[in-house]
């Protein structure tokens, strides 16, 4: 996706924390380091260790994909900045820290969030996929300190009347097409790996599905939570599930969209995330057993947004069921949601540090998994039990 500078913003004065915020702000300007800051500030609470404003930054529009973040806020009481993609509210855990959870994607400049990290001092913590921690390691290194999703959702899809793939290498061996956004890592992996040959790779996808609804012979990338079910109730010319393949399948198993901070953030702001981490896996777990309230705000901001990426109620809640029945939420190898495993991550590190040296992509010296992630903030008594969801829609 195309990038661009951006100036940092001005701090933001929200919610009944102001003032303290004010406060630390002078303490820190006297000669107070980072953490003195952030120990005189935040609430009396659950997040009596927080700034008085916790900043979140996702990766795109609102979506239910985000809801661990968005179910920290009671939707009553959240503010809703539709031109600038902010929705704050006070914690429903300690009411004197306010939650502030930015957009990305346009809202952004359509940047990394790992750049966004390293040139806005306000957010805490972005979503940051595996890959891209990997690939930024030397300039612009990051810690993941929880995933709500504990699988990636990306998918390779098409049209069932015209392929019946059982295998990335049938991708390869097909006439097929292959949509993706340019600069894509998974899709340098599985040419790497003969799953894709050259010649079928189109760097031009922008997102439409246009080109799989006229019936031209293409397999295009998407995700799991969204498109098959838009292709069967959006497009009613389509009107069936699509066929598809999922990254892991080829073996590229990254943690997409886990929350991440700079190792210098991470350790500042150990004291908090202690205390918020724990908050970010139960409220995946209260989300997937009551996910209505937050799917409803969702739904209803980005109507007030008014962009081009709407999730309709219904849509929503198919979401909600995908993310259940693919297993994308759900606990780790040791029980627990939202915690890293050890052997995955290093696995995905070693693959990625494969991948960039084919690339010639510089990367820290001696990266290793303990380098990218930790789960050192996890509380392992959190886990989501399957059998208490209820399914959110019929289709």
């Amino acid at each position: 996706m195309p990038s661009s500078r951006r100036t940092p913003r001005s701090p933001r004065l929200l919610g009944p924390g102001a003032a303290l915020l004010s406060a630390a702000l002078v303490l820190s300007a006297c000669g107070g380091s980072d953490e003195e800051a952030a120990a005189a500030v935040g609430g009396d609470g659950a997040l009596s260790d927080c700034p008085a404003t916790v900043v979140l930054q996702t990766n795109w529009f609102p979506e239910p994909e985000h809801a661990a973040a968005y179910q920290l806020i009671d939707p009553a009481d959240a503010t809703r900045d539709a031109e600038a993609g902010i929705y704050s509210g006070p914690a429903l855990a300690d009411e004197n820290v306010t939650i502030e959870i930015r957009a990305g994607g346009p809202f952004i400049g359509f940047q990394s969030n790992t750049a966004l990290l390293y040139t806005d001092d306000d957010v805490m913590l972005g979503m940051v996929d595996t890959d891209e921690s990997v690939r930024l390691s030397a300039e612009q290194p990051t810690k993941a300190v929880v995933t709500p999703l504990e699988l990636n959702p990306q998918v390779l899809l098409w049209d069932p009347d015209k392929y019946d793939f059982q295998s990335f290498a049938d991708i390869a061996a097909s006439d097929a097409t292959v949509l993706y956004f340019q600069g894509a890592t998974y899709m340098d992996y599985l040419r790497q790996q003969g799953f894709v040959r050259p010649e079928q790779l189109d760097g031009s996808f922008d997102g439409s599905l246009t080109r799989i609804v006229a019936g031209e012979d293409v397999v295009i990338q998407g995700y799991v939570t969204q498109e098959p079910w838009r292709l069967q109730n959006e497009f009613t010319d389509f009107g069936k599930e699509p066929g598809y393949l999922t990254l892991g399948d080829a073996g590229y198993d990254t943690y997409g969209s886990a929350w991440a901070g700079t190792p210098e953030s991470v350790e500042a702001n150990s004291a908090c995330l202690t205390q918020l981490v724990p908050l970010l896996q139960q409220g995946q777990v209260d989300y997937m057993y009551d996910p209505q309230p937050v799917n409803e705000a969702i739904s209803g901001y980005l109507e007030e947004i008014g962009q081009f990426f709407q999730i309709t109620p219904e849509r929503a809640a198919a979401i909600t069921d995908s993310l259940h029945d693919a297993g994308i939420v759900a606990n780790a190898p040791d029980g627990t949601l939202g915690s890293f495993d050890p052997e995955r991550m290093e696995r995905m590190t070693e693959l990625l540090t494969g991948v960039f040296a084919d690339l010639d992509t510089e990367l820290a010296d001696g990266l290793t998994a303990e380098d990218i992630y930790t789960n050192e903030f996890i509380d392992p008594s959190i886990s989501y039990d399957p059998a208490q969801y209820t399914p959110q829609s019929g289709s």
